[in-house]
C-alpha cells in the first residue's frame, strides 16, 4: 500500500510540477543505490583540501568527492584561480559539485567539470537552466533555492541563503549577463554525520546564528576578503557556534594566501571569548588537506 501511495503521489506531482519529477525519482533512486560500505562512526574522518580561492575538496568516508566551487588554475577559465595545484586535466572524478552562484570566480568551472566527469550538479534554479544551455546534461542537475534539500548517495545538502550577487556571463550570441538565481550557501552533511558549511560569498547576516542552532554544522568555511572581513567571518563563526556546541573549525576562503586576511582571520577568531579554546581557525596554503571528525580537524 505504501508503495501505491507513493506511486499516486509521483504520477500527481509529474502532472502538476513536471520539473519536480526529477527530483523526486532522483531522491527514490538515491535512496535505493544506497549500500552500507563499511561501519562507521562520527569518528570515521573526512578528507578537506583547501585548493585556493572558494574551492574546497571534500572526501566523504566512503569516498563520494563533493566539490565545492571549483575555480581551477586553468587557462581556459573565466576566472583563473593561480594558487591553485590543481587544472581541469586533475579532475578525473567527482561526484557532487556544489555551485553557490553564477559568478565566474563562485561557479568556477562546474560546467567543465561536470561534462568531464558526470558528477551530479547542486543549484539554483535559474543557474541550472544556464548549464544546461552550456551542454550540462539536465538529468545531472539538480535545481533548487535557499531553503531546498536535497540527499544524494547518503549526502545530503541543505541549501541556505547567501547575501550577495549571482549574475552569470552570457550565453553564447547573447550580449547580456544571466541572473543566477539567488545566491546559495551549502551545508553537507555526510554518511557519519559530520556537518561542513560553505558561506559562499555571503556577506555577514544574523542568518548564520539560526544556521548554527537549527543544522549545528562541525566545520566552516567563511569568506574572508569579499563578502565578509576577517573581523566579521569571526562574528560569523561566533553566531554559528550559537546552541550548536558541534562547530570545532573554520576556514577561510574567498581569499589569496599571500596576503595578510588569511591571518588576521585567525587572530581575529582567536580574540572572541566566545570561541575561545572552543574553536580552531586554520590558515591552510593552496593543496593542504586535513582529516575531519565530529570531534576535531587534524592536518594531513
Amino acid at each position: 500500500m505504501a508503495w501505491a501511495a507513493a506511486a499516486s503521489l509521483l504520477l500527481f506531482i509529474s502532472v502538476g510540477w513536471p520539473d519536480a519529477t526529477q527530483t523526486v525519482v532522483r531522491s527514490f533512486a538515491g535512496f535505493a543505490a544506497l549500500a552500507p560500505a563499511r561501519a562507521q562512526t562520527p569518528e570515521s574522518p573526512a578528507q578537506l583540501e583547501w585548493l585556493g580561492w572558494q574551492f574546497f575538496r571534500l572526501t566523504s568516508p566512503r569516498g563520494k568527492i563533493i566539490l565545492f566551487n571549483p575555480s581551477l588554475n586553468d587557462p581556459r577559465a573565466l576566472f583563473r584561480n593561480q594558487e591553485s595545484p590543481v587544472s581541469l586535466n586533475d579532475i578525473t572524478a567527482a561526484n557532487l559539485i556544489l555551485a553557490a552562484d553564477g559568478h565566474a570566480d563562485d561557479q568556477g568551472m562546474t560546467v567543465d567539470i561536470a561534462k568531464k566527469t558526470g558528477a551530479m550538479v547542486v543549484t539554483t534554479f535559474e543557474l541550472a537552466t544556464w548549464m544546461v544551455g552550456q551542454g550540462v546534461d539536465t538529468q545531472k542537475i539538480l535545481r533548487g533555492e535557499p531553503g531546498g534539500r536535497f540527499e544524494v548517495d547518503g549526502i545530503k545538502i541543505q541549501l541556505v541563503n547567501s547575501v550577495h550577487g549571482s549574475g552569470a556571463p552570457p550565453l553564447p550570441g547573447q550580449a547580456a549577463a544571466v541572473y543566477g538565481g539567488p545566491a546559495l550557501g551549502f551545508i553537507v552533511t555526510l554518511e557519519n554525520g559530520v556537518k561542513v558549511y560553505h558561506a559562499g560569498s555571503s556577506a555577514l547576516t544574523q542568518d548564520m546564528q539560526m544556521y548554527g542552532r537549527l543544522y549545528k554544522p562541525h566545520v566552516a568555511l567563511l569568506p574572508i576578503a569579499s563578502g565578509m572581513f576577517p573581523d566579521e567571518a569571526a562574528l560569523a563563526a561566533e553566531f554559528l557556534r550559537t546552541d550548536n556546541p558541534n562547530l570545532h573549525s573554520v576556514f577561510p576562503q574567498h581569499h589569496v594566501s599571500f596576503l595578510p586576511p588569511g591571518n588576521l582571520f585567525v587572530k581575529e577568531v582567536q580574540a572572541r571569548r566566545a570561541l575561545a579554546g572552543k574553536v580552531h581557525a586554520f590558515n591552510p596554503k593552496p593543496g593542504d588537506a586535513f582529516l575531519i571528525t565530529a570531534t576535531g580537524t587534524t592536518p594531513r
